[in-house]
């Protein structure tokens, strides 16, 4: 069994563990874990919560200390720096980014006694050959966005309908930046399509994805990208979702025209120099969003029968910046390691994690998240007649000006502007 097959139930999850003889019972407290990156804002966060949860943290960097007086120095780029830092450790966080650059390099170098854990990681691990279990896209999407929408589908009988809505205005580091830019070079996601029986497809607009998505905090220059990633197309497949769409959140066309232009950049250069300019750029970004307010929501709904009454179901969580609910999930995954253990192989995290442990510790955090439902939903005459007059469907998307990405689709091709509707989580 590899890691891109296994089974995307608890049950399974539970069987395999037991096959393998691991000891389910193992604590956190006072296990060494070992943070690589640690000097960067999810890092930062990871570290204060591992230590809360009675953890042994050791941080790894390759620039400069931290504070932290349990600072090794390592680069990740290299096998045996990363196995002298991981010695003693029962798990290795790379928080050092960005994966597209690093691959499968740490969780490759790493014993088979050590479980890695990777915020992205994309499809990086399609061919990892490496010992050590690993737990990839353990982050806020992929990761968290992949989790809510299992959690939701597997709420019915059937589900016929999700829409994944993230996004905001965010400071976010280079390398988290970098990420997202090679990563749509390399099948990260499905830009301008939907998911529909399984198959990627042309998206189209309906009235459920503006029903479902109508709450979500938005401002009047917001541009709204269709925009599916292979997390979603894989959990589709998984709960067998009839149709789902996602949406990219882009905080303004002037957000949008830099994200194109390190697009059109990512093609070409090397490592260090592709840095260089995805810092250039991740600097105007931070200058063109000085002195506004940051802000990052997810919303996630579903619809689908239930004893043949067709029901909706929802789960929003709201930050200031997406940082934090990754460093969330990331800590949700270390413990949940620790205490389950991991089988041989690359697993994604929204299979791995348990939701219920997830969503608390979100909230304990301090993260803005609500639930509703499920709820009966009324037939499709009414359900309409409802939504106009609740004034869903009175203010339709006005459309973004038109925009040609320099070399090939991504998020912020086709994007249409969010109504200008007042909404809150």
């Amino acid at each position: 069994m590899t890691g891109f097959e296994f089974a995307a139930t608890d049950a399974s999850v539970a069987q395999l563990l037991m096959c393998e003889g691991v000891n389910v019972g193992s604590s956190a407290r006072g296990r060494r874990i070992g943070v690589i990156g640690s000097h960067g804002a999810v890092g930062r966060a990871l570290h204060e919560l591992l230590c809360a949860e009675g953890c042994e943290v050791i941080c790894g960097n390759r620039t400069r200390r931290t504070p932290d007086g349990d600072t090794l120095f390592v680069d990740a780029h290299k096998a045996d720096s990363v196995r002298e830092f991981a010695r003693g450790c029962a798990v290795v966080v790379n928080c050092a980014g960005p994966s597209y650059l690093i691959k499968d390099r740490v969780a490759a170098a790493l014993p088979a006694d050590v479980i890695y854990v990777d915020p992205f990681g994309g499809n990086c691990f399609e061919h990892y050959a490496g010992v050590c279990p690993s737990i990839i896209n353990a982050g806020c999407t992929p990761g968290l966005a992949g989790l809510l929408t299992r959690h939701l589908a597997g709420s019915f009988d059937e589900c016929t309908t999700a829409v994944v809505c993230c996004g905001g205005r965010e400071q976010g580091g280079v390398a988290g930046f970098a990420d997202v830019i090679l990563s749509t070079r390399d099948g990260y996601g499905h830009p301008g399509q939907m998911l529909v029986e399984g198959r990627v497809c042309p998206h189209v607009e309906s009235d459920w994805q503006m029903q479902d998505t109508a709450s979500f905090p938005q401002e009047p220059e917001n541009l709204r990208s269709p925009f599916v990633t292979d997390e979603l197309y894989r959990v589709v497949r998984d709960c067998a979702i009839a149709q789902l769409a996602g949406f990219l959140v882009i905080p303004d066309q002037a957000s949008q025209q830099l994200l194109l232009k390190a697009m059109s950049l990512s093609e070409s250069g090397e490592p260090e120099e592709l840095m260089g300019l995805f810092a250039q750029i991740d600097g105007a970004k931070s200058r063109l969003d000085e002195g506004k307010k940051n802000w990052f929501a997810m919303q996630v709904s579903a619809r689908g029968h239930t004893a043949g009454v067709l029901k909706r179901s929802s789960v929003a969580v709201c930050s200031d910046d997406s940082s934090e609910l990754t460093a969330v999930v990331l800590a949700q995954t270390v413990l949940h390691a620790l205490e389950t253990g991991c089988p041989p192989g690359a697993h994604w995290a929204y299979r791995f994690l348990d939701v219920e442990s997830v969503m608390g510790a979100l909230r304990q955090a301090g993260m803005r998240l609500s639930e509703s439902g499920p709820d009966e939903l009324m037939t499709e005459r009414h359900q309409h007649a409802g939504a106009v007059e609740s004034g869903f469907l009175c203010a339709p998307p006005r459309r973004a000006s038109s925009l040609t990405e320099p070399s090939r689709s991504g998020p912020g091709a086709g994007d249409r502007a969010l109504p200008e509707k007042e909404g809150t989580l």
